[in-house]
């Protein structure tokens, strides 16, 4: 079955090589209609998120976001799928990395630093166009995939410019290692999903809300004496992007706990005001309750 799963894969990956963009934007304004008025795809979930997150919005306010979220779901999936057989330079083309010096600095002094991001507009285009603009080694946190073929098929597109692939679990475990053999690194890491762990979670004021928080970040960032720079991507218009960093912390030593994560969530909390249907508002943000 994994086989099967991993031909299929690479099947589509290679229909979408040959699908012009105006036709891809076509496709998934047909498909972001389907999962919601038809399929209703996490409509009740994206519906209650928002409804959360924005109590001063009107019903018609909260649909019109809901249906633009639903399109912005769709363009990234289709663009990511298209993305595994695109030439680089039309990737770095379409998602061109801004002010790559703010992360140099540290870089050139031989220190590394944690990028945070979060599910924001097309964070696959940025696993391409960032790591050649590094003065050092991109190294990636990320959930596996449950077949091991179509996991290996993935991570190869996205190491095509150098980034490095590392599972969550093992997290801790290579940064102290690359530290610890002073490999001058940026750490990605994408936190803004729920943490597994209530014992672990931090709770920080997000989107008007009391929210577990991923600590990650913030524990690393202290442990290891590590600047945190976050870093937002932009639309520009349909289908371009471009990214574009900022400090949170450039001293953890100083930092109390979860300082950095609310400063996290502070800044990731600007941004979806400003365009809030640029984020995933289809995952379960706040399924654990304060207690």
């Amino acid at each position: 079955m994994h086989r099967i799963g991993y031909l299929l894969t690479r099947l589509v990956a290679e229909i979408f090589r040959l699908i012009p963009f105006p036709l891809l934007y076509g496709l998934s304004n047909g498909l972001a209609f389907l999962l919601r008025a038809v399929v209703r795809y996490r409509t009740a979930v994206v519906y209650d998120n928002l409804r959360r997150a924005f109590p001063e919005k009107t019903e018609a306010e909260i649909k019109q976001i809901a249906r633009a979220s639903y399109r912005n779901l769709t363009d990234v999936t289709l663009e990511t799928l298209k993305s595994y057989t695109m030439p680089l330079a039309e990737i770095q083309r379409r998602c061109p990395v801004r002010n790559p010096e703010l992360i140099n600095q540290y870089l050139d002094r031989g220190q590394s630093v944690i990028l945070a991001g979060s599910h924001y507009n097309n964070w696959e285009y940025t696993g391409i166009s960032m790591p050649p603009t590094f003065h050092g080694t991109a190294v990636t946190a990320y959930k596996p995939i449950s077949n091991p073929l179509i996991d290996k098929y993935v991570n190869n597109t996205r190491e095509r410019t150098g980034m490095v692939m590392m599972s969550m679990e093992g997290t801790f475990a290579t940064i102290r290692l690359r530290e610890r053999e002073q490999q001058r690194s940026v750490y990605i890491l994408l936190s803004d999903q729920s943490p597994s762990s209530r014992k672990s979670a931090h709770w920080v004021h997000f989107l008007g809300v009391e929210t577990a928080s991923l600590p990650g970040p913030d524990v690393l960032a202290r442990k290891f004496r590590l600047p945190v720079l976050y870093y937002h991507i932009r639309r520009l218009r349909r289908g371009f992007y471009e990214v574009e960093f900022s400090e949170l912390c450039a001293d953890p030593a100083t930092a109390a706990e979860m300082e950095i994560t609310q400063a996290y969530a502070r800044r990731l909390e600007s941004f979806i005001r400003e365009q809030p249907a640029n984020w995933l508002w289809s995952h379960k943000r706040w399924k654990m309750k304060p207690e």
